[in-house]
């Protein structure tokens, strides 16, 4: 009992200094990024030149420290070399087009902390697998939405950005159409359930 007791410390101990790092004891929210600038760059290590992939102004990315993965991947910062590791889907959007993790020169991107959707111990900043499809948590994309709307310049002085409301209302439609497409599947596979269980006629 005494070593099962000692085993469960040593587990917990990670979880409760992460805890100590932020105000009221409570788990840090999860960290992401927005890059800076069209052409921003994606190197497959901390080190090198290799480039895996270069994206656009306000693509994002969450924040992936490997270390933390037996609490589930977590959204938190890991700095090597002035690149911080991030986990990225290729098509910006969701997992249909392919999870990646990369490099990111911490000063081509802006940083975002957001909300754990209630899910500290596994906060990732994605969703869990559900009919092989995979995509941002919400909290992170009210946050990114919420930081590309207040980091345009014209947002800032109260007018309208045409440029970065289209790519928000984009971003708001392929999420939509994403979420329908979901429902869709469901109820298909509610359908050959029910059709399974009353069996052949």
């Amino acid at each position: 009992m005494k070593c099962l007791l000692v085993a469960l410390c040593v587990a917990l101990l990670p979880a409760v200094c992460l805890a100590g790092d932020w105000p009221g004891g409570e788990a840090p929210p999860g960290v992401g990024y927005l890059a800076k600038a069209d052409g921003t760059k994606v190197y497959g290590s901390p080190e090198g030149t290799a480039v895996i992939a270069t994206v656009g102004k306000d693509f994002p990315f969450v924040a992936y420290n490997s270390e933390k993965s037996w609490l589930g991947i977590m959204a938190a910062e890991s700095v090597e070399g002035g690149r911080t590791h991030v986990r990225y889907f290729k098509n910006g959007l969701n997992g249909k087009q392919g999870e990646s993790t990369g490099w990111v020169d911490l000063q081509d991107l802006d940083r975002i902390r957001f909300d754990c959707c209630g899910d500290n111990a596994h906060c990732s900043g994605m969703t869990s697998p559900l009919f092989r499809t995979r995509e941002y948590t919400d909290c992170f994309v009210k946050a990114a939405s919420a930081r590309m709307q207040a980091g345009t310049p014209a947002a800032l002085r109260g007018e309208k950005a045409p440029v970065a409301d289209i790519e928000l209302e984009k971003l708001k439609l392929q999420l939509e159409i994403e979420r329908l497409k979901l429902e869709q599947e469901q109820l298909k596979l509610q359908l050959e359930q029910e059709r399974r269980k009353s069996g052949p006629k």
